[in-house]
């Protein structure tokens, strides 16, 4: 199976500004749709981006969350400084759109709101549309990115990326900084996450196993209990990460959460999937080809379904988004029933706790649909 993202164009560290100072030209329409948050990490991307072109041909849509997640005063600082930020960016054309939860739903409203809030989002109207995902909460930038991409991606035609509209999705990796996030009171139920939840009382669907696939990361040894007592799966197959700047990382996680892993949800260490920190693209090529083996192995039972929970960095939660995409939007044989989704758990509340405010990371750009798409080139 040759993969929609199997040529990829992800840009890095230096190869960052090299790219946006050559992509960007007073020809292109850009949209930037961002989160105001407090991340420190929030305005890094988007500065660079900014010098190397003029505000002119460039609009910013930033989302204030702020009444759907609550916070501690250090954050309530960092954010008015990155609010300060986006108008020194973009002085005449910022424009700020409140994300409210709705007063009966509460959280499991804010995915959504969120595809309410963007109900106007022509992507024709532009070249160029710039997610950064920095200061955005997950359930936004997945509920987000999975809206364009659905706008944007053809599963049928023979090019299905090489949209009109460029989708660029931005961020400061640093799984360091993304650890000393605080994250207080977890929600007791799964959040629903537009187009991409699955049913997991569909009647019809049980007898088709499900496989549950965590994708991990610090801190979350309460979401992991929830979601697998939601999901009840048949197999486990948990994603660790490998070639981080910590070269201890995937260690210490399985020393905070090996004896779920290992005692009750009985992993067996051969179902384990390791995925490079900095490369979204390499755990959406291993996700994919996990998903395609069992799908071979359990053909004979007529089905299977997959739940993805991704609870761990922001580039590896986008190489999750986008395996589960694919998974879902591909034609399968008619043999054969597969549902893909995610089960997700988010939390109402995030501190800055100990954070300065001059926290970096390292730039991300991952460019996934387009006209580098309808050549064939990667980079």
């Amino acid at each position: 199976m040759t993969t929609w993202w199997h040529h990829y164009n992800r840009f890095i560290g230096e190869t960052f500004t090299e790219f946006w100072k050559e992509h960007l030209d007073p020809e292109r329409k850009v949209l930037f749709i961002v989160g105001l948050g407090f991340d420190p990490r929030a305005l890094q991307p988007l500065g660079k981006i900014m010098a190397c072109a003029e505000e002119s041909f460039a609009k910013c849509l930033a989302i204030d969350f702020a009444s759907g997640f609550s916070g501690d005063e250090k954050s309530m600082e960092l954010r008015e400084r990155n609010r300060v930020g986006l108008f020194s960016l973009f002085p005449k054309h910022l424009e700020i759109r409140a994300l409210s939860p709705s007063d009966s739903d509460g959280m499991r409203s804010i995915s959504r709101n969120t595809i309410e809030l963007l109900s106007d989002l022509d992507c024709s109207k532009y070249t160029d549309i710039v997610v950064d995902i920095s200061s955005l909460p997950r359930i936004l930038y997945l509920t987000i990115l999975n809206l364009i991409l659905t706008k944007l991606v053809r599963p049928t035609e023979d090019q299905p990326l090489a949209s009109g509209t460029n989708l660029h999705v931005i961020f400061a990796e640093s799984a360091q900084v993304d650890a000393r996030v605080v994250k207080k009171e977890l929600e007791p139920d799964l959040a629903t996450i537009q187009g991409l939840s699955v049913r997991l009382d569909e009647e019809f669907a049980e007898a088709y196993p499900k496989i549950w696939i965590p994708v991990l990361g610090e801190g979350n040894r309460e979401a992991l209990e929830r979601i697998y007592g939601h999901v009840n799966p048949a197999d486990v197959c948990p994603v660790l990460p490998l070639q981080t700047r910590d070269a201890r990382r995937a260690d210490n996680i399985v020393s905070d959460v090996g004896d779920l892993l290992f005692d009750r949800f009985k992993v067996d260490p051969r179902d384990l999937i390791y995925a490079t920190e900095d490369n979204p693209f390499q755990l959406y090529r291993s996700l994919l080809a996990a998903m395609e083996r069992y799908e071979d192995s359990l053909a004979e039972l007529g089905g299977v379904r997959f739940i993805l929970s991704p609870l761990s960095s922001k580039g590896l939660s986008v190489g999750a988004l986008l395996a589960c995409f694919e998974n879902r939007a591909r034609l399968k044989s008619p043999d054969l029933n597969v549902w893909t989704g995610f089960a997700y758990i988010e939390t109402k509340r995030y501190e800055a706790g100990d954070l300065t405010g001059s926290e970096q990371g390292t730039p991300v750009s991952l460019w996934l649909t387009g006209s580098c798409y309808a050549s064939g080139s990667s980079l």
